[in-house]
C-alpha cells in the first residue's frame, strides 16, 4: 500500500492514530527490529523543538531521589547537548519558589501554562476551565516576573465544538497566549509509567528493556510523523516533540536525542519552531480527541504534496499486521 494512502486510512480512524504509534514500540521492541532500519529523517537538518508537559513531575523517581534532584538530571540531558526546551507546568502541583521551576529558569528552558489541574476542557464547565488557565497564569507570572507566552492544552483536546474552541482561543489571547502545537504525538507516558513500576520493584532487566524501546519507539515516531508532513505539509518544517517529565526522560532522554542527531535532527527552540506558517493555519478537526497538528489541519488526509514519497519499510509493514 502506498505511504500517502496508509496516512489517509490512518487519519479516517483518529481513535486509532492516537494510540497507533504506542504500538510500534511494542512491535519493535517485541520483532528487535534494529534501529538503523528506521529510516532517517527526511532532509539532512530536519529541525525538531523538545516540549517536557506535566511539570513539577509525572509518576515515579528513582528510589531516594527527589523530584528536584531527578529534574535536575533531566536538565542536565538538555544543557549539555545545547538542546532548548519548553517545559509545560500544571501549575496547582507546584509554587512560584518551588526549587523544580528554579531549575528550569537558571537553565535557561521556557516555561508554559498547562492548566493549574490538568483539565480536560471537554470535561468541565468552560468558565471553570478558563478559570483554572487563569490560575495557572498567575502563579507562573509571579514566579517568572512576567507573563508566560506558550500555552499547552491539556491532552491536546481543544473543544469539542466550533463555539467552545473558539471561547477557548478568545479567553488564551486576552491573556497573552500562543497555543503551542504538537506534531509529533507520540504517548511515551504508557512507556514511561511501565518503567516507573520496574523501578519501584528494583527490576533493573525490565529498566533495561523499556529504555531501549523508548530510543526505538521515538526512532519511529520521528519516521511516522516525517512520512506525515511529506504528504499533508510537502516542505520541510520544524517538528515539535511532545514528551513527559517522567524518570524515563531523566535516565534515557539523552539516548534519544543522540539517536535524533545521529539521523540529521537540529535541535530549535519551541517558540522558533511555532513561527513556521504551519502552526498558523486553521485547525479544520472539530472532535474530542487530542490530535497531531498535522492530522488537525487537515483531518481528512485531503491535500496532494506527497513531493518525497518513499517506499514502506519492514517496521512499516510490520506494524499494519
Amino acid at each position: 500500500m502506498p505511504v500517502g494512502s496508509d496516512l489517509a486510512a490512518r487519519r479516517r480512524a483518529p481513535d486509532v492514530i492516537r494510540h497507533g504509534i504506542v504500538l510500534l514500540a511494542i512491535v519493535v521492541a517485541l520483532a528487535s527490529v534494529p534501529v538503523g532500519d528506521v529510516p532517517l529523517a527526511a532532509d539532512a537538518g530536519q529541525r525538531m523543538a523538545i516540549t517536557i508537559d506535566d511539570l513539577p513531575w509525572n509518576g515515579a523517581t528513582a528510589p531516594g531521589e527527589s523530584v528536584a534532584q531527578a529534574t535536575r538530571r533531566l536538565l542536565a540531558t538538555l544543557t549539555t547537548r545545547g538542546v532548548p526546551a519548553a517545559g509545560f507546568v500544571n501549575c496547582a502541583r507546584t509554587g512560584p519558589n518551588d526549587p523544580v521551576l528554579l531549575s528550569w529558569r537558571e537553565a535557561g528552558m521556557e516555561l508554559g501554562n498547562h492548566g493549574a489541574h490538568h483539565l480536560n476542557i471537554d470535561g468541565v464547565d468552560l468558565s471553570a476551565w478558563v478559570k483554572d488557565v487563569r490560575e495557572c497564569h498567575d502563579m507562573l507570572t509571579m514566579a517568572l516576573g512576567r507573563p508566560d507566552r506558550l500555552f499547552r492544552f491539556p491532552y491536546l483536546h481543544q473543544g469539542a465544538t466550533e463555539s467552545r474552541r473558539a471561547t477557548a482561543l478568545a479567553a488564551l489571547r486576552d491573556m497573552g497566549y500562543t497555543t503551542a502545537h504538537v506534531s509529533i504525538d507520540d504517548s511515551e507516558w504508557i512507556l514511561a509509567e511501565a518503567y516507573g513500576r520496574a523501578l519501584r520493584r528494583g527490576d533493573s532487566d525490565r529498566q533495561d528493556a523499556i529504555a531501549t524501546a523508548y530510543v526505538e519507539h521515538m526512532a519511529a515516531a520521528l519516521a511516522h510523523f516525517t512520512a506525515v508532513a511529506d504528504s499533508t505539509v510537502g516542505r520541510d518544517m520544524p517538528h515539535i516533540l511532545l514528551l513527559h517529565a517522567n524518570a524515563l526522560a531523566a535516565d534515557h532522554l539523552g539516548r534519544v536525542l543522540d539517536d535524533f542527531r545521529a539521523r540529521g535532527v537540529v535541535f530549535v527552540s519551541p517558540a522558533d519552531a511555532l513561527t513556521d506558517p504551519i502552526y498558523h493555519e486553521p485547525d479544520r478537526y472539530v472532535g474530542p480527541r487530542g490530535l497531531s497538528w498535522l492530522y488537525r489541519i487537515d483531518p481528512e488526509g485531503t491535500r496532494t504534496a506527497r513531493p518525497t514519497v518513499r517506499a514502506p519499510t519492514r517496521l512499516d509493514r510490520r506494524a499494519r499486521r
